[in-house]
Parts: structure tokens; sequence; C-alpha cells
């Protein structure tokens, strides 16, 4: 008898279409804030100066003449990226280092995040030449890809010269790749200069 009694007491509310939608609304903007902190959080990681010169540092010792101030830093798992810079304004020089496991290299069938950032760094640069030659990398003599050509850099309409120093060196199943990017003039011996302070860190 009693039990009928609290049964009659406790009003039924069926859940509505509008508060369903409600509160789905709230959860996906619960999970919204929480990605949109995250991917801030992680752009301020890559994008901070201190952290690319460091990671640029746990791979290769190097030297820009002047000064130079880090741009970009990634470091996922075994795989790390930095790209470093003159510090003048506009840069006369660009070095980006990284590293990789070979495995992985071989297994990655996608653009990687390293030539994405690579290409928006280094702008529209234009090769009219090439060459090859061989130079010593970390005590080994390594190919070196040397191009030469034209970009136009940070709002300006006159292309100048460029030259980019790309190569890579290998041990202990780590590949490691360098490209240089010096403009302006005495291109070649600038990018030459970065190039030869290159010691590696395996």
């Amino acid at each position: 008898m009693k039990q009928d009694k609290l049964d009659n007491k406790i009003p039924d509310y069926p859940v509505r279409v509008w508060e369903m939608l409600l509160i789905v609304m709230g959860a996906f903007a619960l999970i919204g804030t929480a990605l949109i902190g995250l991917g801030s959080k992680m752009l301020n990681n890559i994008l901070n100066p201190v952290r690319a010169e460091a990671i640029a540092e746990s791979l290769f010792d190097y030297e820009i003449p002047g000064d130079s101030i880090g741009v970009v830093g990634v470091n996922i798992g075994a795989k790390k990226f930095a790209i470093v810079k003159s510090s003048k304004n506009p840069s006369d020089i660009i070095l980006f280092v990284s590293k990789v496991p070979l495995k992985q290299r071989k297994d990655e069938n996608s653009l990687s995040l390293d030539i994405i950032l690579q290409e928006i760094f280094q702008g529209n640069f234009t090769p009219t030449a090439s060459r090859t030659e061989n130079q010593e990398l970390c005590g080994r003599s390594v190919s070196v890809l040397i191009q030469e050509g034209e970009q136009i850099i940070e709002n300006q309409t006159t292309p100048i010269s460029v030259v980019r120093y790309i190569a890579n060196i290998t041990d202990n199943g780590v590949e490691k790749n360098v490209n240089i990017l010096a403009n302006g003039k005495n291109a070649e011996a600038k990018a030459l200069k970065v190039f030869n302070s290159l010691g590696c860190r395996f």
C-alpha cells in the first residue's frame, strides 16, 4: 500500500527531444573546447624559438653567421625536426635539420610533416641549376646536392639569388637530413660555411 502511494507521488518526466539535443550539443562543445586548447598548446610548442633551437642542437652542432633564432621544432617519438634561421631581417640563412629512424622512413607513405614545413618556410624557391659534390659531413664523405636558383621572400617583388645544400647521413638505423638555404650576396659561401660547421650528434 505504501509503495503504491510512493509511486503515485513520483512524477514521470520523460526526456524530450530538445533536452537530448542540448545534452549532445553540450558534449560537443566540451570536446571542441578541449581540442582547441590541446591544438593551441601543441602549436605554441612547435613555434617556440627556444625549443626549436634545443631540438636542432640535439641533432647537430652548427654555426650560423651573426646569430640564429629557432623557428619550428617538432619532436614526435624518435622523429625530430627543426628549423633555425639567421637573426637578420629578412633572414639570409635558413637551416632545416631532421632525424628519423630508417624503419619509420620506409613505412611512411604520405608526405611527412617535416617536408611540408620545409616547403612552407623555404617559400617559392625555384632552382635554375644543380650539381652534386662529395663533401665531408660528420667525418664521412657524403653526396651533397647543391642547387642554385631564385626566391621571392617576405613582401619583396624582386627575386634574389639563392643556394641550397641538401645532404643526409645514416648511422645505427637513423637517418639525419640537412637542408641549408642561403640567399643574397655570397649565398654559396654562406651555405658552405654553415655546412662545414655541422657536427653530428647521434
